[in-house]
């Protein structure tokens, strides 16, 4: 199960990692085929290789825990930090209401795709490796989910405070900075509330997925950027996995992974989307 379960997380990984450089030139066309084509990589990058694997291994739904009797009600409330960062940063750039309150949804409706897209492949990508991982690491030390979520996810938003501020004399948004910075602490805040407190998994389970996801920044965006955006990315995952790993069901994520992509902040944990650092 081990060997079967970091084979999995090495495809998924590699997918995101190596496919990008495969198929990163098909992205960024115009009009509707254009935007289906960029939807279309988004989900070969993230998606396609969690769910084929599952199949494979006969799983299915349950890769993404998605078989345990939990409803989105309950996680609506990790979407509100994502949505007032959002809305805060686009008020930054004077946006209008209607940009304010729909994100990227206020441009055209078309933007609906690329936005679902990126949702999906965010939550197969991330909670598919981290539940993989509490099989994958059976000698990772153990830790509980809320020393994990509040290590990593505090240690990340002080890591992109700090790259945020060594950026504004650059031209970085200081306000933008500091929203985003204290949207990541308030959404640690709130799963810490979500997360048994005496459940333990290995550490590698949620470690593996955060670096990845800060890896794919920094690759992408450069060093100090990639940094900042990274570091964000990483504890947003952080709170993606902890609370997939509590084993009450990952339907109450769909709200947070859903808000990080309609509002164009820079906490979506992939690097295939620009936001307002």
């Amino acid at each position: 199960m081990g060997d079967e379960a970091r084979s999995d997380i090495a495809l998924a990984m590699a997918a995101a990692v190596f496919g990008r450089l495969l198929l990163g030139s098909l992205r960024g066309g115009s009009g509707v085929a254009g935007v289906l084509l960029d939807a279309g990589v988004v989900l070969l990058l993230t998606a396609v290789v969690p769910l084929l694997l599952a199949r494979t291994r006969g799983d299915g739904m349950r890769a993404f825990g998605l078989g345990a009797p939990s409803g989105i009600g309950p996680g609506l409330v990790l979407a509100v930090p994502a949505a007032a960062a959002g809305m805060f940063a686009m008020a930054t750039v004077e946006a209008g209401a209607a940009g304010m309150l729909l994100g990227r949804l206020s441009g055209s409706v078309l933007q609906l795709v690329p936005v679902l897209a990126l949702t999906l492949g965010a939550f197969a990508l991330y909670v598919f490796i981290a539940l993989r991982g509490a099989d994958a690491f059976p000698r990772s030390p153990l830790w509980t989910l809320t020393r994990l979520l509040r290590t990593f996810g505090m240690v990340a938003a002080g890591i992109a405070l700090i790259a945020g501020l060594l950026r504004v004399p650059l031209g970085a948004s200081l306000p933008r900075t500091l929203g985003n910075a204290a949207a990541l602490v308030a959404l640690v805040l709130i799963a810490d509330r979500m997360v048994p407190a005496g459940r333990s998994v290995p550490r590698l389970a949620v470690i593996v997925p955060a670096a990845l996801a800060l890896y794919l920044h920094v690759t992408t965006f450069g060093l100090l950027a990639g940094l900042q955006a990274g570091a964000l990315a990483a504890g947003v995952v952080s709170v993606i996995a902890t609370v997939a790993l509590a084993g009450r069901g990952t339907l109450v994520l769909v709200p947070l992974v859903l808000a990080v992509h309609v509002w164009p902040t820079c906490l979506s944990p992939l690097a295939l989307v620009r936001g307002l650092c």
